[in-house]
């Protein structure tokens, strides 16, 4: 979900880019990206209908965010914020007694596994404070009264190109960061690459699951992708040569 299409935003001076380094053009963060809302479908409702697994009868399947009991889910929110609440678009909210509720129903009705949600905004980790749905990862940039900022200043762009927690996690899941080298980093590692120091504020995290440690869970079982090779079901009577044909070509 992404409300504006910044790498082809007529004030883009590399069209199709975003690069998160001042100056740069590599890596291109849109490269592969699969876009399923965007602009003015980017809102409070779809958010809570993809949560809640609740469509609209003629919602495509591509729109659909497909999750059962075993699905570790990682839910990443970028955006303005203060205290209880965070915007998309400017103009609704989200706040945090409806992330509770949210939640709550996403356990009920068997949405999830383990869940990590990131907000990076200002007073981000308020945002979750008021959770109770067991086994949630919940992480914020910042704390109660504390601003998220922005990193640096493109010479070319003149505006910031991204946000300091942002940032600092982009260079965690890089090639040759810490994610990278280590298959056993955990969240608590993660947790630790965040300096008050350079974001100006304290990141804090919060587990739901009072028995299980930070240290004991994996990063990469939210960050990396485990998607299974797809099936591919073909009936083999009653076809006519074309599709013979596209059956030998994948070779069955």
């Amino acid at each position: 979900m992404i409300p504006e299409d910044s790498a082809c935003n007529r004030k883009n001076n590399i069209p199709g880019h975003i690069c998160p380094f001042d100056g740069q053009t590599k890596p291109n963060l849109y490269k592969n990206v699969q876009l399923d809302y965007k602009k003015n479908d980017v809102n409070i409702k779809n958010w809570i209908d993809q949560m809640r697994g609740k469509y609209d009868y003629y919602t495509p399947q591509s729109k659909r965010l497909k999750m059962n009991k075993g699905s570790r889910f990682l839910m990443y929110l970028d955006g303005h914020g203060g205290d209880g609440y965070t915007k998309m678009q400017d103009t609704t909210y989200l706040l945090d007694f409806e992330m509770a509720k949210i939640t709550r129903e996403m356990n009920f009705l068997n949405r999830y596994s383990e869940s990590f949600l990131i907000s990076d905004s200002c007073g981000a980790v308020t945002l979750y404070e008021k959770i109770e749905a067991p086994n949630m990862i919940l992480l914020g940039s910042s704390s109660l009264n504390e601003k998220s900022y922005s990193n640096g200043r493109d010479q070319t762009l003149l505006v910031a190109k991204t946000d300091k927690f942002s940032f600092v996690n982009n260079e965690f899941l890089q090639a040759g960061g810490k994610l990278r080298s280590n298959a056993l980093v955990s969240i608590k590692d993660q947790y630790e690459i965040y300096d008050p120091a350079f974001m100006k504020c304290h990141a804090k995290l919060i587990l739901t699951n009072k028995s299980k440690q930070p240290y004991e869970i994996k990063a990469n079982d939210f960050w990396r992708s485990k998607q299974q090779k797809p099936q591919v079901i073909v009936k083999l009577r009653n076809t006519n040569y074309a599709q013979q044909q596209f059956i030998n070509m994948l070779g069955f």
